[in-house]
């Protein structure tokens, strides 16, 4: 098995982030293509929210694998939240991890021509799979 390409990688993140936004009960669309910003649209509480997504994909473990989430801020920086995925390529199975625009803040590192979110550090930050940021106020 070989890795995917970056489209195919970011285009099937950006696909299973949807699916998944779906099936929690929230209004979830990708963005047009060229979207400046971000990949995809939620409503939380009855808001248009924008998310960048970043996929990072491994085929034997996303600890050793996945170093790094690029981003630019000076192009996604407005997103309202990112959602880092790592995909096992032998399983097709996302872990996602959903941060607010300040918590990937939190983890970026800026380098000239662009910068990386961490996984260690997000992992620190938030557990897998916790869509709470999203999911509608109590």
């Amino acid at each position: 098995m070989e890795k995917l390409s970056r489209l195919q990688a970011g285009t099937l993140g950006e696909l299973l982030t949807v699916a998944k936004l779906n099936t929690l009960g929230l209004a979830a669309y990708l963005s047009p293509e060229g979207a400046p910003g971000h990949d995809v649209m939620v409503v939380v509480d009855g808001w248009p929210r924008s998310v960048e997504v970043k996929t990072r994909q491994f085929l034997k473990s996303a600890a050793t694998e996945i170093t790094r989430w690029p981003m630019n801020l000076d192009t996604k920086g407005d997103a309202d939240f990112f959602i880092f995925i790592e995909l096992d390529l032998r399983t097709m199975a996302p872990t996602f991890y959903v941060l607010t625009n300040a918590q990937a803040r939190s983890t970026f590192r800026d380098y000239e021509g662009g910068g990386n979110c961490y996984p260690g550090e997000v992992r620190k930050l938030i557990q897998p799979n916790d869509f709470s940021a999203l999911l509608p106020a109590p």
